[in-house]
């Protein structure tokens, strides 16, 4: 499922078997958050060196409904809730991609060594991006000790939502 303000998480979006360790121990859910990009990009001439430009690029956030997991006997409206805020603040990351990536270019002195050198910058680019997001949500988990500190999780929800507005904000 793709995020969307307009298309909260529900309990139906977890359809895998939770593992025998989350049962054991006082897990709820994990919500499987995905996310993909791909770029193209060209390389022209301008004077003596070629610059390379992102000429299309697609990034998704969703949830893999197939390895998301909740226990049953455990959901809560609270508990989904922390998951789609943990849905919320990897499209903050989404978002971040998006204008960081978009606008990227690389100069060479070949149309082939300026197409390597912003692949190059795309990946280093994308990978500290997404790097920035795991460290994040693991932030959260630890600061709102899953879900359970409520305090603590209204202050990462006022956060995300200005996040959401402001992505270069984001930690």
């Amino acid at each position: 499922m793709l995020w969307s303000a307009d298309r909260p998480l529900t309990w139906g979006d977890f359809d895998a078997v939770a593992p025998v360790w989350a049962e054991q121990g006082n897990w709820v859910a994990s919500p499987d958050l995905v996310m993909n990009w791909t770029a193209s990009y060209a390389a022209k001439r301008s004077g003596s060196v070629y610059i390379a430009a992102v000429t299309s690029l697609t990034i998704t956030c969703a949830v893999d409904s197939s390895g998301s997991w909740a226990i049953a006997s455990r959901v809560t409206a609270g508990a989904l809730h922390h998951e789609q805020l943990h849905f919320d603040l990897y499209e903050v990351y989404h978002r971040l991609l998006e204008m960081s990536l978009r606008p990227l270019t690389a100069q060479a002195a070949t149309g082939q060594g300026a197409n390597q050198a912003l692949d190059n910058l795309l990946v280093t680019t994308g990978n500290a991006i997404l790097a920035r997001a795991q460290a994040a949500e693991l932030q959260f988990d630890k600061d709102t000790a899953n879900g359970t500190n409520l305090a603590a999780q209204a202050t990462w929800e006022a956060r995300i939502a200005s996040y959401l507005e402001n992505p270069a904000a984001a930690p």
